[in-house]
């Protein structure tokens, strides 16, 4: 078997359990990988690189939250990485919760998968990481989502959050808002306004991400730096460390 931090791969698999489609490129036992959506075959592992999170070992112990962990990919890598339990969440849309459940098995590895909106569901336990990857800007109500990650992490946990930015510039937090009929950094895609997750809403950019942090007695650390290859080639992208004020 190989290993899941694989820097390379032998071949492409198209959709090996007949799903519609794979978002991920997950990597197999086999050393090849799963032909996920995006073109760039190693996106996934970029952003694993950009969160700084060691393969060996640093995760151990930990109990994760991946919100919004769409076919796997952060949910298995947290695992892989030694976290004591793993627990993965989205709305049954698409492929949920059928490929996290083909890419558990082949790798052996039982994640608690929830199918469930984040926002209402009743965690019963607090969290040490949470991931929050590529869901704030799908969110029309990320203020209320922000405090309720603040009720679910553990008092020196730490919360892992990418998202799109806006291109606005400017000294004062601005919430772009997404639009249909007005050039946005992204649309806003009116007819799936319903699905959670689907369409988008608010782009913030930098002072307003450093805002939304503080609000709610965060501080918000840019994980900017050579090591995050997955910013500097998708540059309206960013992610963030968020840990409670005075922590580190």
């Amino acid at each position: 078997m190989h290993s899941f931090f694989q820097d390379r791969f032998g071949e492409l698999v198209n959709s090996p359990n007949q799903s519609k489609i794979w978002w991920h490129s997950i990597p197999l036992p086999d050393g090849n990988r799963i032909n996920g959506y995006h073109q760039d075959k190693d996106l996934q592992f970029k952003m694993w690189r950009a969160m700084k999170i060691a393969d060996n070992g640093g995760l151990t112990g930990k109990r994760v939250l991946d919100i919004g962990a769409n076919d796997g990919f952060f949910t298995l890598a947290a695992l892989m990485a030694g976290a004591q339990e793993v627990t993965a969440i989205d709305m049954h849309w698409g492929t949920w919760p059928k490929n996290i459940q083909y890419a558990s098995q082949v790798w052996r590895v039982t994640p608690k998968i929830i199918t469930a909106d984040f926002r209402i569901y009743d965690f019963q336990q607090r969290f040490d990481v949470i991931f929050f990857l590529g869901v704030l800007y799908h969110l029309e109500d990320v203020f209320s989502c922000i405090k309720k990650l603040g009720q679910i992490l553990e008092a020196e946990g730490v919360i892992y959050l990418e998202t799109q930015m806006s291109k606005i510039k400017s000294d004062l937090p601005v919430f772009e808002y997404a639009s249909d009929i007005f050039p946005t950094i992204a649309k806003q895609d009116k007819l799936s306004l319903s699905g959670v997750g689907i369409s988008n809403y608010l782009f913030p950019n930098e002072r307003a991400m450093q805002n939304l942090a503080y609000s709610y007695d965060f501080q918000c650390e840019a994980l900017d730096g050579p090591h995050n290859l997955y910013t500097r080639e998708n540059p309206t992208r960013r992610f963030y460390k968020l840990f409670r004020l005075g922590g580190s």
